[in-house]
């Protein structure tokens, strides 16, 4: 994988463990912190990030692909 699209690649997945991380926290505050605060920010603030790594992550991934599409071909036409 080219140097470009490795590190979409690696970023993206760097995300992801950030995003799981979050998740397995926010699941053992849950366990603690049941009031109406606690519903408003799993709503409104977790369900927002949920929301916008649905839509960006396969994105990037499709970007890491054509990037990388666009180096091998170059590559490909310095020979």
């Amino acid at each position: 994988m080219s140097r470009h699209a490795g590190g979409l690649q690696s970023g993206m997945g760097r995300l992801k463990e950030a995003w799981d991380d979050l998740s397995a926290k926010w699941m053992q505050t849950r366990e603690y912190w049941q009031d109406a605060n606690a519903r408003r920010f799993e709503e409104e603030e977790l369900q927002r990030i949920a929301n916008e790594l649905e839509r960006v992550l396969p994105v990037i991934s499709r970007m890491s692909q054509v990037i990388a599409n666009a180096e091998r071909d170059l590559a490909d036409n310095k020979h």
